[in-house]
């Protein structure tokens, strides 16, 4: 197996050849789409919920990630709209009875779709300021106070406002995740986090001590990792840009989870997806885990 990659305008190109095959793939690191790394201190919510130009004037306040119809016209400017996607996950049309745990909820996209599915209970759970994120050495300490203290979660406490929702969200960092603190959960979703943490294996071993039904996992992959005879790779990407610390491969992501304590684990889909406005070049893959 031969393969040459090179990093053009962002875009990782890698040329491979093997026997019949040869190929080209682009792959895009999450960290070069995103919007700009600072992000100022967002209004918080208001403690009703709002309703028409005043909806909107909230809304346009807030920087979001998930893409959310909160009704009556009014969807918020996500940098990602998970919904053209959303069948590739596979999930069950209701969730009725399903205690469920969506973590690093960000806006709650999928929390309030595992709501609107019939779940019985969900949690979301999600730090609350950027000092709790992984962040590399030098970025924080070239940070300032308000800086490390900014607040999140504007974004999901206007849309649970406004949608009415039941939904709990919680404070936790997923390394802290326990059962002592959440009880066990039939469902778990983690989806776009391991890449932005230091200790991905750690983070899916607390994921696991929670579940008693199954877990689905997705993240960005790197199909050019996983032409090397079969072995698990990951490269290293020393948390740069948005806060990416590792390209993935498929193989060793399965891996991963499995080693964390999953019994089973079947890689759902896989397919291209990219932010808004944007063509879907980058690869993501969707695992099914069970214990």
């Amino acid at each position: 197996m031969a393969t040459r990659s090179l990093n053009i305008l962002g875009v990782r190109t890698s040329v491979y050849a093997s026997g019949h095959r040869a190929g080209v793939e682009l792959s895009v690191p999450i960290g070069a789409l995103r919007r700009g790394g600072n992000v100022d201190v967002q209004p918080a919510p208001p403690s009703v919920p709002l309703t028409g130009s005043k909806l909107a004037e909230q809304v346009a306040g807030i920087n979001w990630y998930h893409t959310i119809d909160l009704g009556n016209g009014v969807v918020t400017p996500g940098y990602y709209d998970h919904t053209p996607i959303l069948p590739h996950y596979a999930l069950p049309e209701r969730l009725d009875g399903l205690r469920v745990l969506d973590i690093a909820c960000f806006d709650g996209y999928w929390s309030f779709e595992f709501e609107r599915r019939g779940a019985a209970e969900v949690v979301a759970l999600d730090v609350q300021r950027a000092a709790e994120i992984d962040l590399p050495w030098r970025t924080r300490a070239a940070m300032s106070e308000e800086e490390l203290n900014r607040p999140f979660g504007a974004g999901f406490a206007l849309a649970h406002a406004t949608l009415g929702s039941r939904v709990r969200h919680v404070h936790c960092n997923v390394y802290d995740l326990t059962p002592d603190k959440f009880g066990m959960f039939d469902l778990v979703h983690c989806g776009d986090l391991l890449l932005h943490l230091r200790d991905p294996v750690g983070a899916l071993m607390r994921i696991r001590s929670v579940v008693r039904g199954s877990a689905i996992f997705s993240d960005v992959i790197y199909p050019d990792l996983d032409r090397h005879d079969g072995l698990p790779i990951v490269q290293y990407n020393s948390g740069g840009g948005e806060n990416i610390w590792w390209r993935l491969g498929s193989i060793a992501l399965g891996r991963m989870i499995h080693d964390a304590g999953f019994d089973t684990v079947h890689e759902e889909a896989r397919f291209r997806y990219g932010p808004r406005g944007y063509p879907p070049v980058m690869w993501h893959a969707v695992f099914r885990a069970t214990p």
